[in-house]
């Protein structure tokens, strides 16, 4: 009689928790029409954003992003030797990789009593495939563009490291402004 009563209370609770796991699902909902066809429901979804804009600059023009004007006046490729005379830390690129600085000057568009603050992190080179390369961080070496509060009216310039394979082609530095646009720099 102990072993019915259990074995009732464990259908019902089971029959309860999947209700519960039905009703709490994230999946489409299945109605049933009188003609046992089955039709799905889509759930509702929210529109995606609206797309940034991307922009490409040929090599040497300037663009004011951000308050700021970039122009990329150079590119060194391979760029190895530099990196291997700063620091034996410095990291290695792989087989069939090397180094390719790109120099950039900025000019903080602001007044004389403001100013613009230059990330880094939201540089990057995009390489014929698609990919993007990150810029690399050294110790020891020369001209490589420091990430700092630029005064108004005040250029900065400066290199900045990316690691490529020695066949990536259509190189272009990508600046991703406040607002998500993209600008793509030509390089030489």
């Amino acid at each position: 009689m102990l072993t019915i009563r259990k074995n009732k209370v464990l259908l019902i609770s089971a029959f309860v928790l999947t209700f519960i796991l039905q009703a709490c699902s994230s999946k489409p909902v299945m109605v049933v029409t009188p003609t046992n066809t089955a039709v799905t429901e889509p759930p509702t979804a929210t529109p995606p954003p609206t797309a940034a804009k991307s922009y490409s600059i040929p090599f040497g023009s300037d663009a004011e992003i951000d308050q700021m004007k970039f122009v990329v006046t150079g590119a060194i490729r391979p760029a190895d030797g530099l990196v291997s005379s700063g620091s034996m830390l410095n990291p290695q690129p792989g087989q069939y990789q090397h180094y390719v600085f790109v120099t950039l000057a900025v000019t903080c568009e602001t007044a004389s009593d403001q100013q613009c603050q230059l990330d880094k992190f939201k540089l990057k080179l995009s390489v014929s495939s698609g990919d993007f390369k990150y810029p690399k961080w050294f110790i020891s070496i020369k001209d490589i563009l420091q990430v700092k509060d630029i005064q108004g009216g005040t250029t900065i310039s400066g290199q900045i490291p990316f690691i490529v394979s020695v066949g990536d082609s259509g190189l272009q530095l990508v600046y991703q402004s406040l607002s998500g646009d993209s600008f793509y720099f030509d390089l030489p």
